[in-house]
């Protein structure tokens, strides 16, 4: 059965240096036989500004968002992927806001037991990959380390196993982007790695 890949781009520009990576990962990927499908967070249509904390996801016996959106279809979605890749450009050491605003509500995803706190996961567990593709202007201690250690992060809190292709120094022009032939080749690298499930 073809691996199903959901990649979810916060990029605010749409041939910026972030796509253009995703693009190589996607192609190599449906290449590989993945299914795969590429939201772009970005342009979404939303109703809130990230999660609002009113808690009804919690008192649901569903596992989604229920604020009414497209961020909200996707969310629900997210569980029936074998594999989740975040791609962004780092932005004041961290993520983008547009990828920010939707990985907020995927708090929806998770319940967590009243009384120990403990968390509660839906659809989770070992044959899970999270993957992270990030993008920064300078070197691995402008954020992309920082950001590196925040997804590996989510990943074990989410039982996933985890994989991340960070590209330093990427370049003001995004055109030159597309010379940066060691950085396809990891991204190529990359997708088959997932698609094979070998993380």
């Amino acid at each position: 059965m073809a691996r199903k890949i959901m990649v979810i781009t916060g990029s605010p520009r749409k041939k910026g240096n972030t796509n253009t990576v995703v693009t190589w990962f996607v192609d190599a990927a449906r290449k590989a036989s993945a299914e795969v499908e590429v939201v772009d967070a970005a342009h979404l249509e939303y109703k809130a500004n990230g999660c609002t904390e009113c808690m009804a996801c919690q008192q649901s016996d569903k596992y989604e968002c229920v604020i009414d959106d497209e961020a909200s279809a996707v969310i629900a979605r997210i569980p029936e992927f074998d594999v989740l890749v975040c791609a962004t450009p780092v932005f004041w050491f961290g993520p983008s806001a547009q990828l920010k605003l939707l990985l907020d509500r995927t708090f929806a995803l998770i319940k967590f037991n009243p009384e120990t706190g403990e968390p509660i996961h839906g659809e989770s567990g070992p044959d899970k990959i999270m993957c992270l593709i990030a993008t920064a202007g300078g070197d691995q201690e402008s954020g992309l380390n920082m950001l590196d250690d925040v997804f590996r992060t989510a990943a074990v809190f989410s039982q996933c196993r985890y994989e991340s292709l960070l590209v330093s120094f990427a370049p003001s022009d995004p055109k030159q982007m597309a010379e940066r032939t060691d950085v396809k080749e990891q991204a190529i690298a990359l997708a088959e790695r997932v698609t094979a499930g070998h993380v």
